[in-house]
């Protein structure tokens, strides 16, 4: 299929005999009996598997999936958490000529629904009994197939759900069924997946991403073999890691940065990937594994940091004063490498004795083996992104969209530039336009939205994909991003205002860990703030002050002054029109359940307005009858809790 293409995006100087499928195979043949991946069953100790075991795994899947019907081109969905069975199971399907389409397992009915709907699918692999019930609820015609890689609930057999349910033992087989399937298939054509995987060119379809980003209906967003391939020649020289390196996987792999810069590019670098449980067992899980390299989104790094910046608060006079100093060296031996500049012998000196004293230590609390994190999916915070710098362990932003198949600009190791997103890929063109949107174009943008001609016609000006996103470019082609386009808050006298920008002001505050900025067609901003509960409840007990609950605290007037007094004292940079008049401390964080979060902890900006109008209002009630005391800070600043 040939998508609507305006403009054209070429495929310039690549390897037309390279698909995602072949360099698999060709990785797991170079490295046979090295180690591929780890991961855990049932609450298991971590468990190996080589390359030569997972290369036969995929091999069987993919006949398999041949065995049930599926053709070059067909569809087939993932509905799983992320895994090892998640990279099997996409390897497998591009491996037999079709295409992946990712769901994430938070999605709702309806977008399940819509999702296999307008793909098409003729086969969903699902992990877990209550997203096989999704599926199940769907009833899609064209859905032939249903793959179970999981157990079910209680140690129920397959057989006995699907007698429960009525269905075919046909339509809903587990894992070893459809390998047994591809065994007797592998045995009628040994080469039935070779032959697959020969036809398969770079202007074919590897993958539809459905995405509605922080607002809308979802967007399917085709992404061919050539999009992907582009990206992962590009980071061979961006981003370091070889076959030596451990890589732990914790975000969703239906979301392109995880996919893309996790999964492939993992391949493409023939390293170890392990699988953690989740996000809430990271810390356990990166003990166990020791991993030098991790893919990680702001909100995941701000919060580790929070909890090392709490540790450091607590530290007597003296250990306090050490710590500050030895991160501030940190930071000017970074700053000097960044600019392309030995540090001066007096330097590497301090340097010594911090990292002697201080710097390691820090790392050995977070993880001792790690060296790199490569942050995405948001924009990050400087002062955690340069924290982690500091204390010797390589941090580095990327920026990049579904329709850009990832990283379109990743800051360079040697030369990175805190609070930048760095230079464009190498085969990646980058150009501002006048209204300040970041325009993109080259061989690994996508051609257009599934089916929806009009919207890919407003996706691009004259061949170049617009991001949506509002940036500038320094001298050096550093690229630093300002705001969403569409997030932009128009005051009541016309200022266009970024809410990023002083949102990021806020988390500089103690405590902070959420922002969310609103004031469109308003006289003044106001604010939502998520506190650190933990850290904040330390503090509280360390104070002495007296609370029941973390409901109770934060409608505490101690935190209200303590608050008001900071924001006033960070805002001092920003403008009158950007400080924020008033606020409101919620006691519970903004979460994907709630649908305020993406899967990769972004802020939908207008579900939280909706959840909490009330409050907002109330913010602003507040605030009209402080005035005039309010010149850039309300007189009382509202805070309690509840939606």
């Amino acid at each position: 299929m040939r998508l609507f293409v305006p403009g054209g995006a070429e495929l310039r100087g690549l390897a037309v005999n390279k698909s995602l499928a072949r360099t698999f195979f060709e990785r797991a043949e170079l490295l046979c009996e090295r180690e591929a991946v780890r991961y855990k069953e049932n609450k298991s100790p971590y468990k190996s598997m080589t390359w030569t075991a997972l290369a036969r795994l995929v091999k069987e899947m993919a006949a398999g999936l041949i065995a049930r019907g599926i053709e070059a081109g067909d569809r087939v969905a993932i509905l799983s958490q992320t895994s090892h069975l998640w990279a099997a199971a996409d390897l497998a399907t591009i491996s037999s000529g079709a295409v992946t389409v990712p769901i994430y397992p938070t999605s709702s009915q309806a977008d399940i629904d819509f999702i296999l709907s307008n793909s098409g699918a003729k086969v969903v692999f699902v992990h877990g009994e209550a997203l096989l019930k999704k599926v199940l609820a769907s009833k899609q015609e064209t859905l032939k197939t249903v793959v179970l890689v999981s157990q079910l609930n209680k140690g129920r057999s397959l057989s006995e759900f699907v007698a429960e349910n009525d269905l075919s033992p046909d339509f809903v087989i587990g894992l070893e069924e459809l390998r047994q399937k591809g065994l007797t298939q592998l045995e009628q054509n040994p080469e039935v997946v070779s032959e697959r995987m020969a036809g398969i060119c770079f202007e074919d379809m590897a993958t539809i991403i459905y995405t509605s980003g922080t607002t809308g209906t979802p967007k399917g967003v085709p992404l061919t073999h050539g999009n992907i391939v582009s990206v992962l020649d590009d980071l061979k020289g961006v981003i370091p890691i070889d076959e030596n390196d451990v890589y732990l996987s914790y975000l969703p792999m239906s979301h392109v940065f995880e996919r893309v810069c996790g999964e492939y590019y993992w391949i493409y670098s023939g390293g170890v990937c392990a699988y953690a449980e989740g996000i809430e067992t990271m810390a356990k899980n990166m003990a166990e594994v020791k991993p030098t390299m991790i893919l990680t989104v702001p909100r995941v790094l701000d919060k580790i940091y929070a909890k090392v910046r709490s540790g450091i608060e607590g530290a007597s006079g003296n250990a306090k004063r050490l710590i500050d100093w030895s991160l501030k060296v940190g930071a000017e031996v970074v700053d000097a490498e960044a600019n392309g500049v030995a540090p001066r012998v007096a330097l590497r000196a301090k340097h010594w004795l911090a990292e002697k004293t201080v710097l390691r230590k820090l790392r050995e609390r977070i993880c001792p083996s790690l060296r790199l994190v490569v942050s995405g999916g948001a924009p990050g915070t400087s002062h955690t992104i340069e924290f982690f710098n500091s204390i010797g362990i390589t941090t580095i932003e990327g920026y990049g969209l579904t329709e850009t198949a990832a990283p379109a600009c990743v800051n360079r190791v040697d030369r990175k530039k805190i609070g930048t997103v760095g230079p464009s890929l190498p085969s990646v063109e980058m150009i501002i336009a006048d209204d300040g949107e970041i325009l993109l174009r080259g061989p690994s943008i996508f051609e257009g939205y599934y089916g929806l001609e009009e919207a890919t016609k407003d996706a691009f000006v004259d061949g170049w994909f617009r991001t949506g996103d509002i940036g500038i470019i320094d001298g050096d082609g550093y690229l630093k991003i300002t705001d969403r386009k569409k997030d932009i808050i128009v005051n009541s006298s016309g200022k266009n205002i970024a809410p990023q920008k002083i949102e990021a002001v806020l988390k500089t505050v103690s405590f902070v860990n959420q922002a969310v900025v609103f004031g469109d067609k308003r006289k003044q901003l106001v604010a939502l703030i998520v506190l650190d509960e933990q850290a904040l409840t330390q503090h509280a007990s360390d104070e002495g002050w007296n609370f029941n609950s973390y409901s109770d605290l934060v409608e505490m007037p101690e935190v209200t002054n303590m608050l008001k007094k900071e924001i006033a004292e960070r805002s001092k940079s920003l403008a009158d029109y950007e400080k924020v008049s008033n606020f409101h401390v919620l006691a519970n964080d903004l979460s994907v359940e709630a649908g305020e979060l993406t899967a990769t902890l972004k802020i939908k900006r207008n579900v939280v307005a909706q959840n909490y109008k009330a409050i907002i209002e109330r913010l602003y009630k507040e605030e009209k009858a402080s005035q005039p005391a309010a010149k850039g800070q309300s007189s009382k600043g509202l805070v309690s809790s509840g939606r």
